[in-house]
């Protein structure tokens, strides 16, 4: 059964039927999930129609689908010889923002689908930067950069955080925690637990601190009888400390005021500031005690 459609007044083109076998995909696709499988989808076409043509364009002489690869699919089953489309002219850029804005819309990407798409737009392809595609798809830039963070988690993480044991707010946290075994305990911990984010960020403090001390190897130094070493490596412990207890604190901070995005933009440059110093620190640490560790008989 066939439906008559009339082309969006937003966007121009013009609606007509196309042979399917005509019909590509385009080089990158953009993940269409959904709800239903294509077997259900299929079947509410058949009885209802297709109720929204897909949106193609011409390229190269060839028609490439821009949104509706499930709905393609789809029909391609019902063994349809031609299907409604809707024709417009657009660029790679343009063709890739309706799918993506469409894909948000009807929430068929997981948050890293999501993150990586805003990564191909922004990075891979450099269309336009954070601002400039948060403005496309109708979110705050604050949402676009936090989903790109994702992206810096172990694949471990990542993986729990698209099969949704790992919500994105909790996932966040996981973000400023730079030592990979501690993300790893953190995310066993998170998912065994259901953990909310505030849970997560005392978990964050807790095992940093400890994994410092772990990750610096200096517990052989406990057992030697120079107190001016031992004092030093207070130091160093008493000085990264510091440093993560305000990192935390700057991070409560910019959940408050991420809709400002000066404001935001400017305290996640003093807290990228901060993780270099703790790097710097630990750096430091290190090379102090293998330069004791030579020195021991």
């Amino acid at each position: 059964m066939m439906k008559n459609f009339s082309a969006s007044p937003l966007m121009k083109g013009i609606v007509e039927e196309v042979e399917i076998s005509d019909l590509g995909l385009p080089n990158y696709t953009i993940h269409e999930r959904g709800t239903e499988t294509i077997d259900e989808l299929a079947l509410s076409i058949l009885q209802y129609g297709l109720l929204h043509p897909i949106i193609i364009r011409i390229k190269e002489g060839q028609f490439e689908i821009i949104s509706g690869i499930r709905r393609y699919r789809a029909c391609k089953k019902l063994r349809w010889k031609k299907i409604p489309c809707h024709v417009i002219e657009v660029s790679d850029k343009g063709s890739f923002e309706i799918s993506l804005v469409e894909n948000i819309q009807r929430k068929n990407l997981n948050p890293i689908e999501e993150a990586r798409a805003f990564k191909v737009y922004i990075t891979d392809f450099g269309w336009g930067g954070i601002t400039e595609l948060a403005n496309k798809i109708s979110k705050s830039p604050s949402y676009v950069s936090k989903r790109l963070s994702l992206l810096e988690l172990p694949a471990e993480v990542v993986d729990e955080i698209s099969k949704s044991r790992i919500s994105p707010s909790v996932a966040e946290e996981l973000v400023y925690v730079k030592n990979h075994a501690t993300r790893h305990k953190m995310a066993i911990e998170i998912v065994n637990n259901d953990m909310t984010v505030k849970e997560v960020r005392k978990l964050a403090n807790a095992l940093s601190i400890s994994d410092a001390t772990e990750t610096l190897e200096y517990d052989s130094l406990l057992d030697l009888k120079d107190n001016r070493d031992l004092k030093i490596n207070r130091c160093f412990d008493k000085i990264l400390t510091t440093l993560k207890i305000t990192q935390n604190r700057i991070g409560t901070i910019i959940e408050e005021v991420d809709d400002n995005w000066i404001i935001y933009e400017t305290l996640m440059h003093h807290k990228n500031v901060i993780n270099n110093q703790i790097d710097v620190i630990i750096r430091e640490k290190k090379r102090f005690n293998q330069k004791l560790r030579y020195k021991m008989p």
